[in-house]
């Protein structure tokens, strides 16, 4: 695993509900990466709070605007951090973050939110093959 900060990618659109499981997910996951020493930039906990005080008029304006910035981050990680919960092979902005991963030739290291107790190093080891996924 090399030092440096890596990206997680979690699906974050959707009801009221799953938009708070997948906040409070976000916040476990960079809490126990920092826990083992592995510094993880979280979108969800970062960009939410500052897309709320531009108050965006649509969707479409805060993906025009908010994903351009992500990708600068993620130009800059030493890896993505897929996890795999529920949405996340129909959410717009992971596919963007994966897609742009495949093009940069950015490791892309897949877990469920069950793994958040391992050893992330072992996670970090190895990364995931992105020809897996069927729907490229």
């Amino acid at each position: 695993m090399q030092k440096g900060p890596y990206y997680l990618a979690i699906p974050y659109q959707g009801t009221d509900a799953e938009k708070k499981v997948r906040t409070e997910l976000s916040l476990k996951a960079a809490a126990e990466f920092l826990r083992q020493g592995i510094y993880l930039f979280s979108p969800v906990l970062y960009v939410n709070e500052i897309a709320e005080e531009i108050g965006f008029t649509s969707l479409e304006k805060r993906r025009a605007i908010v994903m351009p910035y992500l990708l600068d981050f993620l130009k800059v990680s030493r890896g993505l951090v897929l996890m795999s919960i529920e949405g996340w092979q129909d959410s717009w902005g992971v596919q963007q973050e994966l897609k742009f991963c495949q093009e940069n030739h950015i490791p892309i290291y897949k877990m469920g939110g069950g793994q958040l107790s391992e050893n992330l190093v072992n996670i970090l080891a190895t990364p995931w093959d992105p020809s897996e996924m069927s729907f490229w």
